[in-house]
């Protein structure tokens, strides 16, 4: 009669239990309870303002699938190696505290970002206009609306913005926009209000349009 693999300790099996569910679970109440206080407080608009690099290369722009698939490919030799000279336990073991770990790391980002959009810094009025837009449908992470292409004053870069706003689904090429915008506590741009500058300036022909 072959023998039978011994039975796991209970430690180890709550160990491994919690490991698995108790950081998934973390960071699902985390996101409950910033978006509860965030409901009960003043409702502040904060609409991320991004830099969009319409020049980049095809290699810029696959840089972070490729550098993904790298990561998993070596995470995977390691895996093989380590399973061979350590054995496949304290593989497993070191697989657990990983996927804690990356949980763990998507709570503290995002603890990071309510943060950052807790303590904006104001900027000064300043003036954009729409280069092209196009329907942005709605995901998990996001309400969805219209993605504008803006060229910003004072910005070198083409800046991308996501509006809630069935209006901004009229604006067209070469209209004119006043942007109330402010600072995040440690990082990025966000827009915290616009107005309609009058009708189109014109349409610029080597501007994008995306629809």
């Amino acid at each position: 009669m072959p023998d039978l693999p011994a039975p796991v300790a209970p430690s180890a099996a709550q160990r491994t239990a919690w490991l698995l569910f108790a950081p998934p679970a973390l960071l699902a109440g985390l996101r409950w309870l910033l978006q509860w206080q965030g409901e009960r407080g003043p409702q502040t608009l904060a609409l991320p303002l991004t830099p969009l690099a319409l020049d980049a290369t095809p290699l810029e722009l696959f840089a972070p699938f490729l550098w993904a698939l790298g990561a998993v490919l070596l995470l995977g030799l390691w895996m093989v190696r380590a399973a061979r000279r350590a054995g496949a336990q304290r593989v497993r073991r070191a697989l657990l505290w990983a996927w804690a770990a990356l949980w763990l790391a998507g709570s503290a980002a995002l603890l990071w970002r309510h943060a950052n959009r807790q303590g904006l810094v104001p900027l000064a009025p300043v003036q954009a206009e729409v280069l092209g837009s196009r329907p942005r449908m709605p995901s998990l992470h996001a309400v969805g609306g219209t993605e504008l292409l803006l060229r910003v004053d004072g910005l070198e870069a083409v800046q991308q913005l996501v509006v809630d706003d069935p209006r901004a689904a009229q604006w067209q090429p070469g209209q004119r926009l006043a942007l109330a915008w402010a600072r995040g506590r440690s990082s990025g741009r966000f827009v915290t209000g616009w107005g309609v500058q009058g009708g189109p300036a014109g349409t610029d022909a080597a501007a994008p349009n995306l629809r």
